[in-house]
């Protein structure tokens, strides 16, 4: 199946009769009906994405530079908070959540009442609340962007679809009558969304979802990776779909390993945020590539200095179609890294090697230095029984690991992270490994890698 036919209504061999005429039907009437009450060309913008990334790099680079300048004079002529000063991007002080919150209406644009919006709301993975406006036509493009990455993995826009590890509210009875007509019509399944992942619960969700005969199961890393350790535990192997899609959370290997192997399909990370705008998918080359006719991606230094691929420091996004309330240089609190450019696997645009976690997620030892995530990856990802970890910092001088075994656990395993823990440290903290211990998650649901308590 071709990008183009996933997008305009595949008949891929594999699919039913009513699929077919479903999926044909379902892209006629969401570009002749469903686009325009809505205000959001997502599945014709994604035709037009597609063929956006046939151009030249050339041609594709001129396109950004235009959409950066357009965007930059925007917010200086229409939005208090960027306005008196050049067009030049680096003019442009980082914000973020905080601030907006603070002075919301000094990073509204002038005409925000004429621009229809869709209102979001996100709990961050810190679980930080906030609701924000964004423009539909920047909601559009996050969408399209998706739906793309979708049809390049065989899933054709209308396939079925399973939702994992939303919270509950976002059941159908809890949406708007726009939502949930537009999830009825592309056969999105909530039903099983919910936070809880102990044994049982997740062991259930998974004979259920196995059940439901979806061809995306796309949610929360750690909802899936827990069905997966489940089945795996109970000795069985279940039938999964075409494509698992995780996200809101770091993909860990071994969550990787678990679900390929209870389920038996191929394995997709996804990052993304809307406050911002960034989507970015996994290759198998192991790197994530960004949707760069979104938005325009930084990783900078504490001093707003850009990193060079390699080395950690904050995403920073300026986004091309969001005017309602313009994010530019907006920090989105998280580390990253760039990756190479191009790809070994020969996809184009810009990637990120990876994205380690919150910008608040450290380990801040005695003399004053801070570790990010990436400090502690190499034990976790060699130990092979190792099926997820967290550190908690309860005070300057102690550190917990907690693990999360599988089989393969030994000795070996907990000699390899304690000593590469208490070189990382300089033993300057007091580790403790505690294979028992609950792992704590956000109020999002989300689980951290590293928490910081003071």
């Amino acid at each position: 199946m071709t990008v183009v036919s996933a997008l305009r209504g595949p008949r891929p061999t594999g699919r039913s009769m009513p699929d077919r005429v479903h999926h044909r039907a379902l892209a006629l009437a969401t570009r002749a009906v469903v686009e325009p009450v809505l205000g959001a060309r997502y599945l014709s913008r994604a035709a037009e994405i597609d063929r956006w990334w046939r151009l030249s790099d050339a041609d594709r680079e001129e396109w950004r530079a235009v959409a950066l300048e357009s965007i930059l004079r925007y917010g200086i002529d229409q939005v208090p908070a960027y306005g008196h000063r050049d067009p030049v991007l680096t003019d442009f002080a980082i914000t973020d959540k905080q601030d907006i919150i603070a002075e919301p209406e000094q990073y509204l644009s002038t005409e925000h009442a004429s621009i229809p919006v869709v209102e979001k709301h996100t709990g961050g993975s810190t679980g930080d609340p906030w609701n924000y406006p964004l423009d539909r036509r920047a909601w559009a493009e996050s969408y399209a962007a998706q739906i793309l990455a979708f049809a390049r993995h065989g899933i054709a826009y209308g396939d079925r679809r399973l939702l994992l590890g939303f919270p509950a509210s976002l059941g159908l009875q809890g949406m708007g009558p726009a939502k949930r007509l537009r999830l009825l019509a592309e056969r999105t399944d909530v039903s099983l969304s919910g936070f809880e992942v102990d044994p049982e619960t997740s062991l259930r969700r998974a004979q259920l979802a196995a059940t439901m005969k979806a061809r995306l199961w796309y949610g929360y890393a750690s909802t899936i990776a827990a069905m997966a350790s489940a089945v795996l535990n109970a000795g069985q192997r279940l039938p999964g779909p075409d494509l698992i899609v995780t996200m809101a959370e770091p993909l860990m290997p071994a969550w990787h390993d678990d679900i390929a192997a209870a389920f038996g399909t191929k394995v997709v990370e996804e990052y993304g945020c809307n406050d911002g705008g960034i989507m970015a998918h996994r290759c198998d080359s192991g790197n994530l590539h960004l949707a760069d006719h979104q938005s325009l991606v930084e990783v900078v230094d504490e001093q707003g200095r850009a990193c060079p691929p390699g080395v950690d420091g904050a995403v920073v996004i300026t986004n091309f179609h969001a005017r309602h309330m313009p994010f530019i240089r907006y920090r989105v609190g998280d580390i990253g890294t760039f990756g190479p450019n191009p790809c070994p696997c020969r996809q184009p645009g810009r990637t990120l090697a990876r994205v380690s976690g919150r910008s608040g997620d450290f380990v801040r030892l005695p003399d004053g230095t801070e570790l990010t995530p990436p400090t502690f990856y190499n034990p976790f990802n060699q130990a092979t029984g190792v099926r997820r970890w967290q550190i908690v910092q309860p005070d300057p001088t102690h550190l917990v690991v907690r693990i999360e075994t599988r089989d393969g656990w030994d000795d070996d395993d907990r000699s390899l992270i304690m000593n590469w823990i208490e070189q990382q440290t300089r033993h300057q903290l007091i580790v403790e490994l505690r294979e028992t211990e609950p792992f704590e998650l956000t109020r999002g649901g989300k689980h951290r890698i590293i928490i910081r308590e003071f």
